[in-house]
């Protein structure tokens, strides 16, 4: 009786977590007033053996429409492939690039990231801080469209993302996993409580980082150059954020190509799940992902004489509130073409999630 308490409420709190998100994502105004102030923006890329994608990332920011004064400083993290080269040809001729280098010998950081962030943001001339990961490609109104947004006490703008690719199911799986990040993106911002944050499509008045300390007492975890930044943020006064959804914010990113690859991705971004500050986050977090362990292990406890259902019904409640949400979210982020992938997605994601948190809880997975 204990335990079907228990499992009844690991699955009620599931369902109702996604209702919460469903409601912000109803909420979630593709429009908002508009800033007639025409924001100085330095938007930083820090790349590391990105020879593959920089050329495209470049280009695609030199397209940018935005007619106020912007500038791209371009980070390279100590590549050892050909990134340096094509960063300093590109800067050569386009007059807003500029390249910064991170030593060679600089030491062993848990969070390489972080430094060549703070690495660009210290070089950074304008007011405000643009982020951008080295495989992503924006549309040319990215900047305008993010600049726009800062309006009033608003010094956070978080912008949508999505994935390109191939149609292969580790493809497929991604983008349908990151319409559901993104959908959670939207709703925590748009209920006042931003939960997670992407770097790969994010934007902050620059005195505002650095009135906070910058990544400085985040700089030993392996990750949380976004969300635990923007969590550290909002704790200051009068700091107030939106989400940007609107298409010229959306940010086309690159999937990883194998599924040792996007398990490696998924330990890498779980690998602060303990280190939140505020606790009773953890602990939400924790029973969430007991949630999913208990649907990766009951199937197999029907060899030991355990009933289908103790999986069925849990699953069935995950399922609905799975639909409903992700519905939402496409139609939102006209994205509907991708839900013919849920049925894959839900059964793969239960595997991976459970797998993936304790290999980045115990630091087992790899930085470029």
């Amino acid at each position: 009786m204990i335990s079907l308490c228990v499992l009844g409420a690991l699955s009620g709190l599931y369902a109702a977590l996604f209702l919460f998100f469903s409601i912000g994502l109803l909420r979630t105004r593709k429009g908002s007033s508009k800033s007639e102030h025409k924001w100085s923006v330095s938007v930083i890329v820090p790349l590391r053996n990105e020879e593959e994608h920089a050329q495209k990332t470049l280009e695609s920011l030199n397209a940018q429409n935005y007619d106020g004064e912007w500038e791209v400083v371009c980070v390279d993290d100590r590549s050892t492939d050909r990134t340096p080269e094509v960063l300093a040809a590109f800067a050569a001729s386009h007059p807003k690039f500029s390249v910064v280098h991170v030593p060679k010998d600089a030491p062993f950081l848990e969070s390489p990231k972080k430094r060549a962030l703070e690495t660009g943001f210290k070089q950074a001339r304008y007011d405000i801080l643009m982020t951008m990961d080295a495989d992503c490609v924006p549309p040319k109104g990215w900047i305008a469209s993010m600049a726009g947004r800062f309006v009033g006490n608003i010094a956070i703008v978080q912008g949508p993302k999505k994935n390109s690719g191939a149609p292969s199911i580790v493809h497929y799986f991604q983008k349908l996993e990151t319409l559901g990040y993104t959908s959670i993106e939207a709703a925590g911002f748009s209920m006042g409580m931003p939960m997670v944050a992407s770097a790969a499509a994010l934007a902050y008045k620059k005195d505002l980082f650095f009135k906070v300390g910058g990544f400085g007492d985040l700089v030993h975890l392996s990750s949380g150059d976004d969300d635990m930044l923007v969590h550290k943020m909002i704790k200051e006064p009068n700091v107030e954020f939106c989400y940007n959804l609107d298409p010229e914010a959306v940010v086309e990113t690159s999937p990883v190509d194998t599924f040792k690859a996007l398990l490696n991705q998924r330990a890498r971004w779980s690998s602060n799940g303990t280190s939140y500050t505020n606790h009773f986050y953890t602990l939400f977090l924790s029973l969430i992902y007991t949630f999913y362990v208990w649907l990766f292990i009951s199937p197999w406890l029907t060899l030991l004489g355990f009933s289908w259902n103790w999986f069925l019904v849990p699953f069935a409640i995950k399922i609905a509130a799975d639909v409903i949400f992700l519905s939402i979210g496409a139609i939102r982020m006209k994205e509907t073409k991708l839900l013919w992938a849920l049925p894959m997605t839900e059964l793969m994601q239960i595997p991976i999630i459970a797998i993936a948190v304790p290999l980045g809880i115990f630091k087992l997975f790899k930085w470029k």
